[in-house]
């Protein structure tokens, strides 16, 4: 749910762009050009790290729930793999600070679902 729902909203969110771009007259070469450099002061930057915290809290959650028991343990698990995998997919022009942020906040996130999973699983006891 993290990871995958990650990439696929990423995606979905670039051909969205791409075909607004394209349809504003951008040329090819410039749509690619823009979708590369994805600047960190962008709208697509911050839709894309919402959509990606947003899929976290719910990788967290789903993980939370369907564990049942060791909530956090697990969501700390999936938390950690979804960081590395993010690091090994972070493209080499991204800054430190930027990624340093990013990977911690990601972490924050899936930690908060499997603490909000725990909650319902609690309460439904």
């Amino acid at each position: 749910v993290d990871v995958g729902g990650s990439l696929i909203a990423t995606v979905i969110l670039a051909l969205i762009y791409g075909a607004a771009l394209g349809a504003a007259g951008v040329r090819r070469e410039d749509i690619a050009a823009t979708m590369q450099a994805s600047a960190t002061d962008s709208w697509f930057f911050y839709v894309g790290v919402l959509l990606g915290l947003s899929f976290s809290v719910l990788g967290g959650y789903v993980c939370a729930r369907i564990a049942r028991r060791s909530e956090l343990k697990f969501g700390a698990i999936l938390a950690a793999l979804s960081a590395v995998l993010g690091l090994a997919l972070a493209g080499d022009d991204q800054q430190l600070g930027t990624l340093l942020s990013l990977t911690l906040a990601g972490i924050g996130a899936v930690i908060a679902g499997a603490r909000l999973g725990l909650a319902k699983n609690r309460a439904g006891k």
